[in-house]
């Protein structure tokens, strides 16, 4: 068997390392930013939940570029002005949009998700190559760091803002934000660092690092098993198991960004809500997120990958009909806590089980993977805020992500019904 090798990191790369995790803290706040100023946004652009919509759609449209330039720049640039520019750019995104109009701060957002789509991979890369030893507990914590960010931005939102007055907490981030980048220049300038590739390092080891550490994640083994499915990668994606799974991860990014997207504005217009009230919602859904993707492998020590994702949809659903049948706040928060809860473990669970069919094929199938995911995730949001607008009621809106759990809990159905079967159609030759 061919060694595979790994990425050697250069001398003095430790401040860079250090800086891009305090950085990462920060990428998870930019990243779930939308939440908890999407009604502040609405109340000071005078726009409806159609145009709020349309943020969504700009940020992760911004983070598909992004990410699809990263591996080439990653290939031929130094890491720390390569990160240090993704943390400019998104600094100046969020000092645009403390300031701006509606039409710039559609832009300051599409910005914003373009720098999220460069840092992102890069620092994952990054801290793998640092960590050669350690590497899936340095992911991890990683991940951590990401969801802290996520779940203490509203509540510093939350803090800051006055009156509905955004300038003070936009202009706070940015400034925070520039420190990171110009500490990062200054590590390039002072050191020189380089972070490129090694000869022989293997596409599914970059895949693997690319991806961790990111909302949806999963850490997949250093070599994908050989299978007896190993067609072309345009036959594989038209077989009925590939297509069961792409439409799970479309439904289930699309599923997650509509919750965690809308909740604090439809926590804010219940009658009793004040703003603690609706940024307590909002962090409560990353907190059952994180939640629910640490506790995960202790429930697989006892169910079935196929199993898990199952009952999280089930869980979810339930918080679903919670937050759609509560008329307090402290009910929406509960059902938020356990939507979260539930959709932690469908992403990287979903992504195991498709890695573990495809052997591998996968590391060349899963681009597209997630390409169905950054869809999802522009697209379901941005349908729940059209609905909400024609009817005139979000709560009419957040029963799309209710009818996408059920969808999903059906295409599970079917994946688990076709794992048995191709389960006892191996069986059977074997004893054939």
């Amino acid at each position: 068997m061919k060694k595979q090798s790994s990425l050697a990191p250069p001398p003095g790369i430790k401040p860079v390392v250090l800086l891009s995790h305090a950085g990462f803290l920060l990428i998870g706040a930019v990243n779930t930013l939308l939440g908890p100023l999407l009604p502040l946004l609405e109340a000071r652009w005078q726009i409806g939940d159609a145009q709020a919509g349309r943020l969504f759609i700009a940020q992760f449209i911004g983070g598909m570029f992004g990410s699809l330039l990263s591996s080439p720049l990653i290939r031929r640039l130094p890491v720390a002005p390569l990160l240090a520019a993704g943390f400019g750019l998104m600094s100046a995104a969020m000092a645009i949009l403390a300031i701006s109009n509606w039409v710039a701060g559609l832009m300051a957002i599409f910005g914003s998700g373009f720098a999220l789509g460069l840092t992102i991979p890069t620092t994952n890369l990054l801290t793998a190559a640092v960590y050669p030893e350690r590497r899936a507990a340095a992911l991890n914590l990683l991940n951590l760091l990401w969801g802290l960010g996520a779940v203490i931005n509203p509540l510093l939102i939350v803090l800051l803002a006055r009156d509905g007055w955004l300038t003070l907490p936009l202009l706070s981030l940015a400034a925070v934000l520039a420190l990171i980048a110009l500490a990062l220049a200054r590590c390039h300038s002072a050191s020189r660092l380089e972070f490129r590739w090694q000869p022989g390092f293997s596409d599914c080891e970059s895949r693997k690092l690319v991806q961790a550490g990111t909302p949806n994640s999963c850490v997949c083994p250093h070599k994908f098993s050989e299978t007896e499915h190993n067609p072309s990668s345009v036959h594989a994606w038209l077989s009925s198991y590939a297509l069961l799974i792409g439409a799970l991860i479309f439904i289930y990014s699309g599923t997650e960004a509509a919750t965690g997207g809308w909740i604090a504005s439809y926590a804010q217009r219940l009658s009793a809500a004040t703003p603690r009230g609706w940024v307590i919602a909002q962090s409560l859904f990353w907190t059952g997120l994180l939640a629910g993707r640490a506790t995960a492998p202790v429930f697989l020590r006892t169910v079935s990958n196929e199993k898990l994702v199952l009952f999280g949809l089930l869980t979810a659903s339930g918080g679903m009909l919670l937050i759609l049948a509560g008329d307090e706040p402290s009910l929406v928060s509960a059902g938020a806590a356990l939507s979260g809860f539930g959709l932690a473990p469908v992403f990287p669970t979903t992504l195991a089980i498709f890695t573990q069919y495809f052997g591998a094929r996968a590391s060349q199938l899963a681009g597209f993977l997630f390409v169905l995911a950054s869809l999802g995730g522009a697209v379901i949001p941005w349908i729940v805020g059209v609905v909400s607008a024609r009817y005139g009621e979000l709560r009419l809106g957040l029963l799309l992500p209710l009818c996408c759990l059920i969808v999903m809990i059906a295409l599970q159905l079917a994946l688990i019904a076709r794992s048995a079967h191709a389960r006892a159609d191996k069986q059977a030759i074997n004893f054939g």
